[in-house]
């Protein structure tokens, strides 16, 4: 069922709606057709046996006076029941008394002393006796045909609740194709604007909220991440112009050095900020893209229910019930000799097969649409977290900070075919800032993805290392097999605005590489040269200034 992979979203939902109203619709018909045929039955035998009792009752007289004229009139009334085959009277000596029609069954005409009622072959026959003064004159043999009679209401019931399925189920389908827009239409004006902003990088641009539930708040959430990613876009921009031009200004003022170590120092100061700002700007960017990516995995669900709405075999249903009413008259000989309505079970067979699989399909689509939301809400609310605590030093655990800065990346990783390898050892708790740590984890696994995309290997791999070491500090490695790292750049890599990619800004490993040093620890590089991937290294401490100056450059086994 590859083609409901592009169905939208609002064909979708209107084909579950429809598959459940349609699957509900079936099992009461079916019950109410198994509860009518059972409850004719029982019908069926009252009114005979009611019926024998009156003509027994009636023609205690006309036995008593032995006026066969009489009973043969009681008898001949029965002409008006069309469900009545014959019926006769006989006396205590087993002589017949009267009777009507001819019987195509013969149950025996000796008296009854005790009234029965008993199917014989398609044919339903009560016996009742007649009594005058508490003495037994005579017996009542009543024959009906059952069998035409059970025919015929089946096929009545057949045509009744076949025009109430198909009219059921053309009013749920015009009704779900209404009432679907409720669901798909708030997801479909967030995938647009999410598309609109990636292709025109304006993230001054905001979706618009059209209710108060789950999706609501996450189009909170999603322009609240707007507005920071603005903010913040706008702040680093504001501080490269600020540094351009007192670097400038700093030029002029070469022959006051004392002045000028003083200014150098304050640029300095800004320049760390700034860097932090493109730390955080980098951190936002892989969430908005990984939102980008998740989003696309949702508009793609959204048009594989659509699709899947579109070319259900619902109509086969309106189709066949058509022609079932057509040959409501003769249904039972259309069924069991007409070629096409001998083929009517087994297409009714396949086609509730097909159903079925088509609703199990949908359902899996919608609970990967639901998946795909609540992974954009995860995203969301984590980069979220990480902006609020900034500057705080805690205790956290790094296997957590690892996971979530892999978690911004997932999609991005999915998407360009990258495998992610995690050996992670048992480690304690440090004290640290976390935002500082997931800033530069985020940053290293970033770099990371774009040196194994650009590399001519078929196997893209980057595996994440967490190691105890030397009892005073945690070390996470990330290494991958990508481009690699010439040694003419080794010295340069950590330097402010040195990058090898075209639209790179060189922040990243920069301000990463201060952050590192902030919070007591070091971030180092190794790579054997071109081709031959890289590993960054974090040495971060259980508590800030535990680690010492630490010159060993060991790279995982």
């Amino acid at each position: 069922m590859n083609f409901l992979k592009k169905t939208p979203i609002r064909r979708k939902v209107t084909l579950v709606i429809l598959l459940t109203s349609t699957v509900v619709l079936l099992i009461a018909t079916i019950s109410l057709f198994a509860f009518q045929l059972a409850t004719f039955k029982r019908t069926f035998e009252r009114d005979a046996k009611a019926l024998s009792e009156i003509i027994a009752s009636q023609c205690n007289v006309s036995l008593s006076f032995d006026s066969e004229k009489d009973a043969n009139e009681i008898l001949n009334a029965l002409e008006a029941k069309t469900d009545v085959l014959a019926a006769w009277i006989v006396r205590t000596n087993g002589t017949l008394f009267a009777k009507y029609g001819t019987p195509l069954v013969d149950p025996g005409i000796e008296p009854q002393a005790e009234p029965e009622g008993r199917f014989v072959g398609d044919y339903l026959v009560e016996m009742r006796p007649v009594w005058s003064n508490s003495e037994m004159i005579g017996t009542v043999f009543l024959v009906s045909e059952y069998r035409k009679a059970y025919s015929r209401i089946i096929r009545f019931h057949l045509g009744v609740l076949a025009a109430v399925l198909v009219g059921s189920i053309l009013l749920t389908l015009a009704l779900s194709s209404r009432l679907q827009r409720v669901i798909s239409d708030p997801i479909l004006k967030l995938a647009d604007t999410a598309r609109s902003i990636a292709e025109r990088k304006d993230y001054s641009a905001r979706a618009l909220k059209v209710g108060d539930d789950e999706l609501g708040l996450f189009t909170d959430a999603f322009n609240q991440m707007l507005g920071q990613i603005e903010s913040q876009d706008e702040a680093l921009q504001k501080a490269r112009r600020e540094l351009e031009q007192r670097v400038v200004a700093l030029q002029h003022e070469v022959a006051e050095r004392e002045r000028a170590e003083k200014r150098l120092e304050v640029a300095h100061r800004e320049l760390l900020e700034a860097s932090r700002q493109a730390g955080m700007a980098e951190v936002a960017t892989g969430v908005l893209h990984n939102v980008g990516n998740v989003l696309n995995s949702v508009n793609v669900s959204t048009t594989l229910l659509r699709d899947s709405v579109r070319k259900s075999e619902v109509t086969s249903v309106q189709r066949l019930a058509g022609l079932l009413q057509e040959r409501a008259d003769d249904l039972g000989a259309f069924l069991s000799s007409d070629p096409k309505g001998r083929m009517v079970p087994q297409f009714l067979s396949s086609l509730g097969e097909q159903l079925a699989e088509e609703r199990i399909n949908m359902l899996n689509e919608l609970e990967l649409l639901y998946r795909n939301v609540e992974h954009i809400k995860d995203i969301v609310s984590m980069q979220q977290n990480y902006a609020r605590v900034a500057g705080v030093v805690e205790r956290v655990s790094i296997e957590s900070l690892v996971e979530d800065a892999l978690q911004i990346h997932e999609a991005a990783m999915a998407r360009h075919g990258v495998t992610i390898e995690r050996r992670f050892e048992s480690v304690p708790l440090i004290t640290a800032d976390k935002h500082k740590i997931i800033q530069i984890i985020v940053n290293l696994i970033h770099n990371a993805k774009y040196a194994v995309q650009e590399s001519v290997k078929p196997e893209k791999l980057l595996t994440v290392f967490i190691q105890a070491h030397e009892g005073r500090s945690v070390r996470v490695i990330v290494q991958d097999n990508g481009i690699g790292i010439p040694k003419e750049n080794l010295t340069r890599i950590f330097s402010h605005g040195f990058t090898t990619r075209r639209k790179g800004h060189g922040f990243g490993l920069h301000s990463s590489a201060l952050a590192a040093q902030e919070i007591g620890g070091q971030l180092k590089v190794h790579s054997d040269g071109v081709n031959c991937g890289a590993v960054f290294t974090l040495d971060i401490p259980l508590r800030k200034n535990d680690i010492p100056g630490d010159t060993n450059d060991r790279q995982p086994e």
